[in-house]
């Protein structure tokens, strides 16, 4: 009898799993076809580029409920929008303010006689400094080789790269990457 009822109950969870799959596929076509579009791998797409103006944005306003009456708080005919326009940023003057750090003591006292840290910044012609690689052997206490694929080369494709045709986009958002890194790297156009 338990088998029997086991039996039935697993059939009908079957069976209604694959309604809901059939179903789910009906009601959401359109966003199936769009995570298709999005998530698809690139080794399967086709060269056909997606229409942009294919693609509907839809704004969502959210009210926001602070739970009082903000205009009790603000001026009477208060805009906040009103001048957002009108300010030209072409006549303001930007001056950049140079923070003092206040050490403790007096650094003249640890330096040379007549000491000028920026003597000779401009003199250094980095052209005719050649660089040098170091090629030193790093022993890792280990055969590598039993852990790589056959005919494995690192430097495989190396100058196949064309830097031109990679499209550099800026971020304005700053990227966690559970890391610290030690140095800044610096990348502008």
């Amino acid at each position: 009898m338990y088998r029997l009822t086991f039996l039935f109950s697993m059939l009908i969870a079957l069976n209604a799993n694959a309604k809901i799959s059939n179903n789910s596929d009906d009601l959401n076509s359109e966003k199936s076809r769009l995570e298709k579009i999005l998530f698809t791998n690139i080794e399967n797409l086709s060269s056909t580029a997606a229409d942009i103006s294919a693609i509907e944005l839809i704004e969502m306003e959210e009210a926001v409920e602070l739970g009082f009456d903000t205009a009790k708080y603000l001026p009477e005919n208060f805009n906040a929008l009103k001048g957002k326009h009108d300010l030209n940023w072409n006549t303001i003057e930007l001056i950049e303010m140079e923070e003092v750090v206040e050490l403790g003591f007096d650094t003249a006292k640890y330096l040379p006689e007549n000491f000028n840290a920026l003597k000779g910044k401009h003199d250094l012609d980095w052209n005719t400094i050649e660089l040098i690689e170091m090629e030193e052997e790093v022993e890792l206490g280990f055969d590598t080789a039993k852990y790589l694929p056959e005919n494995f080369n690192a430097l495989k494709g190396k100058h196949d790269l064309d830097w031109n045709t990679i499209e550099l986009i800026e971020m304005e958002e700053e990227v966690e990457l559970g890391y610290i890194l030690n140095k800044k790297i610096v990348c502008s156009l």
